[in-house]
């Protein structure tokens, strides 16, 4: 039950940015579930559906970044292949809401996501040093949940007519 860090006498700061990501994973699926359920300003209708979806995805997201789900126990290529099918019935279903709320933002986050993915991937086809894909890898993945967390902000923030200044 101990901290990790404190458990392996690891450096201070290990792990950081990847503690970092967990948690935007969960205040983006805290911003928008509680929006969402709280049904703040009138949110109803397709918004409130757009709404439970994100937060939903996010949850299901930090899940599995929190305990390498697609590492440990399930298959990468599986999982990252639903994750696809996820996020495209999510454009599919919601491009106007999408479109309307916040096109770019959603599209920077999902390109910086698969783009840590592809570098992820990367290895397999060509050789790069560890440290390279992982400096790569991480720093896109936490860019791309920052956006992520900015584009949903932003949507919760226009489902109660607030106005919407973003992060990405």
């Amino acid at each position: 039950v101990r901290d990790l860090a404190l458990t392996t006498a690891s450096p201070p700061g290990m792990g950081v940015i990847a503690t970092l990501g967990y948690l935007l994973w969960v205040a983006t699926a805290a911003i928008t579930l509680f929006t969402a359920c709280a049904r703040l300003g009138g949110v109803r209708g397709r918004e409130r559906q757009l709404l439970i979806s994100g937060g939903v995805f996010s949850l299901l997201l930090a899940g599995d970044d929190l305990f390498q789900l697609h590492i440990r126990y399930i298959n990468a290529g599986l999982l990252y292949g639903l994750y696809a099918v996820a996020a495209l019935v999510l454009v599919v279903w919601f491009h106007a809401e999408i479109r309307r709320l916040d096109l770019t933002g959603f599209s920077l986050a999902v390109g910086l996501l698969g783009a840590s993915v592809l570098i992820d991937l990367l290895p397999v086809l060509i050789p790069i040093p560890e440290p390279t894909v992982s400096l790569l890898e991480d720093g896109l993945q936490f860019l791309g949940i920052a956006c992520w967390l900015a584009f949903w902000w932003r949507a919760a923030a226009g489902a109660v007519g607030r106005p919407r200044r973003g992060l990405c």
